[in-house]
């Protein structure tokens, strides 16, 4: 009777110490599980982080009983940015995989493991139907995490694409989520922001592969560390240089090339030339291959063109990014550009320089360009012109919140799209693009019509580049520069430098005896606030609770401007005391 109580007492205490292990106490705890495709499709990386310096290695096999191949890999300390996250990051290469099988896996980290998890890997050759989910912009307080995983782990598709923009921001301290509650935000219970959101989307994102590209909210001061170190992509080293987010990858009949809009924004534009270079290499082999793999498709998260009113760099004549791209994707004949960063969806017609080339996607003449920036964050979305430019097929930002893409490889020919909205489960738009003539597009093929609006365009572009040269402006847009954290040390025009500019022609002694008056005003100042101090300092003092307050009632940032409205601030309220609210919902589903 005694060994069965023992026994019995033995076991209840095993399970109640597995169920309340903490990172603190179990520093080897695997977290934050993801996987994405290596150098081919064959190849899985996965990826976790530890709160301790541990071991990194993979246990595989084609049954979750049969765990009898192991992949070792590499750990990297990671600090940058990075105080309050979890210091050690894994990741494993499980090379050369079988075609079209269920492969189940476990994170090993000093003996204390995770799983078993699982993934598939994708048919072999061309003839095979893949699908997949795009979308970009989306934070820890989106709603749609619950129905993403479930349109996710439905079985149908090869891969998922976030196009920028995660988190909200992964570098983001002063944002710190608790585990329990966002009242709580004791030591114990808080999460930085990259460990939470990959804890978040782990149950999909550790079973589909999950591939990335960079936006203006991973720059981190320009360093992009968060995401250079806490995701890798196809064919580049890791973590990913400042110089190489940008990839390519082949997935059935798809040529897939991922490029960052955020160099021409960050580091005084000093790898746009890099970036153009191998854009211009791949798409040219790409090309090279088309009978075998006909569709290309582009994907990076600012938009060439949109019909946002918010003053991005997609609604501006200059655009930098339109500049920077639309003649590489023309010439090289991109099928598809997929993109984000406007909180909305729109589709636009096949068009050059803005002048519609046709009203159908029946063999596009120019690349079929789609935005689906709208899986949702803490700004919700982005408002619309009353008044769109004739190349916007289709725009809507209000009922595109908690949307996605979907794409769908019909075959050589055929390509399917539509955006979902996950919430209502709603198709809000689709098109069939048709595409019997693969290949880089021609003006010559155009009309003389078309042709002479296409050069008015470009001889207004010529001079629109003449003149920002003879001004002198920047290269980063106001709207960019002020939220993107870019670190660029470049002279601000406006307000500051008009200042700046008066104050060089001041007569020098009407300074020196303003100066002298401030200095004297200050002075006096500090003497009135050291009397009121000692005096004050004689009486009693009270902590006074407002009883009309209700102090657990919000969380706030510790941000500015929160009433602003800009998408890209990072500053919030939300009311968690009815759990309705976006971080309140996420936060407390019942999730592993």
């Amino acid at each position: 009777m005694f060994s069965i109580m023992f026994g019995g007492l033995s076991l209840i205490l095993y399970f109640t110490a597995v169920h309340s292990s903490h990172d603190e106490e179990v520093p080897c705890h695997p977290n934050g599980v993801h996987i994405t495709f290596g150098d081919k499709v064959s190849d899985v990386i996965v990826m976790w982080s530890t709160a301790g310096n541990c071991s990194t290695s993979v246990e595989y096999g084609l049954g979750p009983w049969d765990l009898s191949l192991r992949a070792a890999g590499e750990t990297k300390e990671f600090t940058e940015s990075n105080p309050n996250g979890q210091r050690y990051l894994h990741r494993v290469v499980l090379k050369d995989l079988e075609n079209a099988r269920t492969y189940f896996y476990r994170p090993v980290s000093n003996q204390i493991s995770r799983g078993p998890l699982f993934f598939k890997t994708p048919p072999a050759g061309y003839e095979w139907i893949p699908e997949f989910l795009v979308y970009g912009d989306m934070g820890v307080e989106s709603d749609v995490v619950p129905a993403l995983e479930k349109e996710a782990l439905s079985g149908k598709y090869t891969a998922i694409f976030h196009v920028g923009d995660m988190a909200y921001n992964m570098e983001d301290d002063g944002g710190k989520q608790s585990n329990a509650s966002l009242n709580d935000t004791s030591p114990d219970q808080c999460t930085q922001r990259g460990d939470l959101f990959l804890q978040i989307i782990e149950d999909f994102s550790a079973r589909v592969q999950y591939l990335t590209s960079p936006g203006n909210h991973e720059i981190d001061t320009g360093s992009f560390a968060h995401y250079r170190h806490r995701f890798s992509t196809p064919g580049t080293p890791w973590p990913i240089p400042l110089n190489k987010m940008w990839y390519s990858i082949d997935i059935g009949l798809v040529h897939f090339v991922s490029y960052s809009t955020e160099v021409f924004f960050t580091s005084d534009g000093q790898y746009v030339t890099e970036q153009n270079n191998w854009l211009k290499a791949d798409l040219k082999q790409a090309n090279d291959n088309r009978a075998r793999r006909p569709w290309v498709i582009a994907l990076g998260h600012r938009p060439l063109y949109c019909s946002n009113s918010d003053g991005d760099d997609c609604t501006k004549a200059d655009s930098k990014v339109r500049a920077g791209l639309e003649d590489i994707f023309y010439n090289y004949g991109v099928d598809i550009v997929l993109q984000a960063h406007e909180h909305s969806y729109e589709r636009l017609w096949p068009q050059y320089k803005g002048v519609v080339l046709s009203k159908n996607y029946t063999n596009p003449q120019a690349p079929v360009q789609l935005i689906s920036g709208a899986a949702g964050s803490r700004h919700r979305d982005d408002p619309e012109k009353t008044q769109r430019e004739e190349w916007s097929a289709f725009a809507n930002a209000n009922e595109s919140l908690n949307s996605v893409g979907k794409l769908k490889v019909l075959n050589s020919t055929h390509l399917y799209w539509e955006q979902y909205n996950l919430l209502t489960k709603r198709v809000i738009d689709s098109v069939m693009v048709i595409q019997d003539n693969h290949g880089p597009f021609k003006q010559q093929t155009l009309s003389n019509e078309i042709n002479e609006k296409i050069v008015k365009v470009k001889e207004k572009e010529k001079q629109i580049i003449n003149n920002n040269n003879n001004q002198g402006k920047p290269s980063t847009t106001e709207h960019d520069e002020k939220s993107d954290n870019t670190g660029s040390t470049r002279e601000p025009t406006g307000t500051g430098q008009k200042i700046k500019e008066m104050l060089k022609h001041v007569d020098k002694r009407i300074a020196i005896g303003v100066g002298s008056g401030v200095g004297a005003l200050v002075l006096l100042i500090i003497i009135i606030v050291v009397v009121k101090k000692k005096r004050a300092s004689k009486t009693k003092k009270y902590r006074r609770w407002d009883d009309k307050v209700d102090y657990g009632r919000k969380f706030y940032s510790s941000y500015n401007h929160v009433d602003t409205g800009d998408k890209e601030a990072d500053d919030f309220e939300v009311d968690v005391s009815d759990g309705h609210s976006a971080a309140s919902k996420l936060l407390t589903d019942d999730r592993k």
